[in-house]
């Protein structure tokens, strides 16, 4: 037994299992408060928040992604860290190689500070748009604006220090990272639920779960600050490699415009779907679509846990091992989805009507078409993440056409079919121009 507790306290993919279920108590103590306490337009509002960052996030997981890989290849020893096309022999006996990792440490500072700013004016062009929408009519207009100027504030400050969190993670310090991340989510969920239970509104809520995501920067600070004799904090923090930004380039503009393609065509259909569907409609799909993206995280930690690990593996020239290991995690990522998904066809219209909500789940075949074909997407992803572990992308425009012609769809056929339209929308067009692509990609190193 203590082996076994051993084994799972330093493993990334039970810590990060465990880190995604600490996230996803909210929907046992934060999120029936909310459907039962605030009223529609509120519900509406909250889960629009999660939207508004979309272009933000997504520039900031693109550079997070191909950053992190970097740093893997440099804790291999490797001094180039341009993206692996194929096999790379080992450099520096498989040590760290501390000066490539600061160059680009430096230069992902730099980087994070400027996508903060720009996530700031791209969310304030979103929120003008859906909130507007939402807010038509109601009386509080200026109580739901303050919650979501706390919102972007706060945000701000988590994009600027990101590479703190960065660095750990391609240094493969993702079990220790998890177990403190598992503690603090757990408090800003109790503390979450008190300010509900003790009548706080959405600005309470907001301010209290956006303080913990901040006191979350100062808590990777400290363990950066506690792992590899501490060297890492004392590099600079801020600074512009331009050979390491050309390394970074390729994959980063590659992966933004497909993490747009993929998660646009939810996020931005959704945004969207404001302008056609009733409150009601639209606060169903909203809830529905970050239900689904739970599912899909806690699916997806086999596979992305273990990232900088192949990483390392494939700048190494372990295609072998890389392939096995592949593999198995992908089929137990689809085991799971499967299992989430139908699984949520039977318990969230259950948990909703036995709290009372406000809020009426979208139509269970509606649900199991959106989860559907989101399977079909998901495995589309972790063939292309095949290619992405040594940050080759591919497919990328193809996935961000997809989005475009999801948000074309969308404008051009409104609300057609109800709820049924966005989730069509947003997923059909993906489906159809990738078709079995990516699985040949993924085919040619996994028969390595």
């Amino acid at each position: 037994m203590n082996n076994l507790f051993k084994k799972i306290w330093h493993s990334p993919t039970f810590t990060t299992w465990g880190n995604y279920a600490a996230k996803s108590l909210r929907l046992l103590l934060v999120t029936p408060l909310i459907l039962t306490r605030f009223d529609t337009t509120e519900i509406a509002a909250w889960y629009l928040f999660a939207s508004l960052n979309f272009f933000g996030e997504t520039i900031a997981t693109r550079l997070g992604l191909t950053f992190s890989r970097m740093f893997a290849f440099a804790m291999g020893g490797a001094s180039n860290l341009s993206p692996i096309k194929g096999k790379r022999e080992r450099e520096n006996d498989g040590k760290p190689n501390w000066n490539a990792f600061e160059r680009a440490y430096g230069t992902i500072g730099s980087l994070n500070l400027g996508i903060g700013w720009f996530n700031i004016l791209i969310a304030l062009g979103m929120g003008w748009f859906g909130l507007n929408n939402i807010l038509s009519g109601y009386e509080a207009k200026g109580t739901i604006w303050l919650a979501f100027a706390f919102m972007q504030v706060s945000s701000l400050l988590v994009f600027i220090f990101q590479r703190y969190q960065i660095a750990l993670r391609g240094m493969n310090y993702i079990a220790l990272s998890n177990r403190w991340a598992i503690l603090f989510s757990l408090l800003s969920i109790l503390f979450g639920f008190i300010t509900l239970w003790c009548g706080g509104g959405i600005v309470a809520l907001v301010i209290v779960m956006q303080l913990f995501a901040m006191i979350g920067v100062l808590r990777n600070r400290f363990l950066l600050h506690n792992v590899e004799e501490g060297r890492v904090i004392h590099f600079k923090q801020y600074g512009f490699d331009r050979e390491v930004f050309r390394w970074a380039w390729e994959p980063t503009w590659k992966g933004f415009i497909a993490q747009f393609g993929l998660s646009g065509s939810a996020q931005l259909t959704a945004v969207i779907y404001t302008a056609f569907g009733s409150k009601i409609e639209v606060a169903a799909l909203l809830f529905a679509v970050r239900m689904l993206q739970t599912i899909t995280q806690i699916a997806q930690a086999p596979f992305s846990a273990v990232q900088p690990l192949m990483s390392r593996m494939m700048a190494a020239g372990e295609m072998k091992a890389l392939g096995r290991m592949i593999k198995k995690r992908m089929a137990l990522v689809m085991s799971l989805m499967l299992v989430g998904v139908l699984a949520g066809a039977l318990v969230f219209p259950f948990l909703l009507q036995l709290i009372g909500s406000n809020l009426v789940f979208i139509p269970v075949s509606a649900w199991l078409l959106l989860g559907g074909f989101t399977l079909i997407i998901r495995f589309n992803v972790l063939c292309c993440a095949v290619r992405a572990t040594g940050n080759e992308m591919i497919y990328y425009w193809e996935m961000g056409l997809a989005a475009i012609c999801s948000a074309v769809a969308l404008i051009l056929l409104g609300n057609l079919w109800g709820v049924y339209t966005p989730i069509v929308t947003s997923t059909l067009p993906l489906i159809i121009i990738l078709n079995f692509g990516p699985a040949r990609k993924a085919r040619i190193v996994l028969m390595k």
